[in-house]
C-alpha cells in the first residue's frame, strides 16, 4: 500500500530505512507532534503484518495523517539508533546511552521514545511498552489475554478469535474513534 505524503511525495507503509527516512522528512519540525500506535504483545505470526497493515490502513483512513504513518518493527529500530544522521534528527545526539551502545536497549528506548513522540508510527517492539508507557499520545494496542501485562492497554484483542486481515481495521477505527472523541483533548493530544 502506498499513500500520497502532505509533501506530495508517496510513502509506503512498508518498513525499511529508506520509508523511514522519507517519514522523518516529511515531520516537519513546525508542526506539532501527533500520536502514535504501540502494539504489545504481537504473535510471531502476525508480526510485521499487523504492523504494516495498520499503517497502510491509517494511511488511507487517518486524513489529518497525511499519508505519514510508518510501521516500526522491531529489526528497523537498531538501524535507526546505530545511525548517528539518524539520532541527530530525532534529537538523541546529546544523550549518550551510559553503556556507550545506541543499539543497547537502552539506546532502542530512547529511539523508540523519540520516533512515538514525532507521531505517525506504529511500534510492534517489545521495548515499545518501557519506551512510550510515560507518552500521552501513544495508543497502546494489548494482543492476548490477562495477565499478560496489558492493563495498560486502551483496547486489548485476543487475535485468536478474529482472521488476522480484520486486525488492522479494527485497531485502526478504534484508534481514529479515540483520537477523535473530544475535539479539546485531540486538540491537547496534537499540540504535545
Amino acid at each position: 500500500m502506498v499513500a500520497l505524503c502532505h509533501a506530495g511525495t508517496r510513502m509506503s507503509a512498508l518498513p525499511s530505512i529508506t520509508s523511514f527516512k522519507k517519514w522523518l522528512r516529511a515531520a516537519a519540525p513546525h508542526q506539532p507532534a501527533s500520536c502514535s500506535i504501540a502494539l504489545h504483545g504481537t504473535p510471531a505470526s502476525l508480526a510485521p503484518k499487523l504492523a504494516n497493515g495498520i499503517a497502510a490502513y491509517l494511511n488511507e483512513y487517518d486524513a489529518d495523517g497525511d499519508g505519514r504513518w510508518l510501521a516500526v518493527p522491531p529489526d528497523l529500530v537498531p538501524l535507526i539508533a546505530e545511525d548517528p544522521d539518524h539520532r541527530h534528527l530525532l534529537g538523541l545526539e546529546h544523550d549518550p546511552d551510559p553503556h556507550g551502545l545506541p543499539t543497547s536497549p537502552y539506546g532502542m528506548q530512547k529511539a523508540l521514545t523519540a520516533l512515538a513522540s514525532i507521531g505517525h508510527v506504529v511500534l510492534d517492539s517489545p521495548l515499545a511498552t518501557a519506551a512510550t508507557c510515560r507518552l500521552k499520545n501513544v495508543f497502546h494496542v494489548g494482543l492476548g489475554l490477562p495477565p499478560d501485562g496489558l492493563a495498560e492497554c486502551h483496547i486489548i484483542l485476543n487475535p485468536t478469535l478474529f482472521h488476522a486481515t480484520c486486525l488492522p481495521q479494527i485497531v485502526g477505527d478504534v484508534f481514529l474513534e479515540w483520537l477523535n472523541f473530544q475535539p479539546a483533548a485531540k486538540e491537547a493530544l496534537r499540540g504535545i
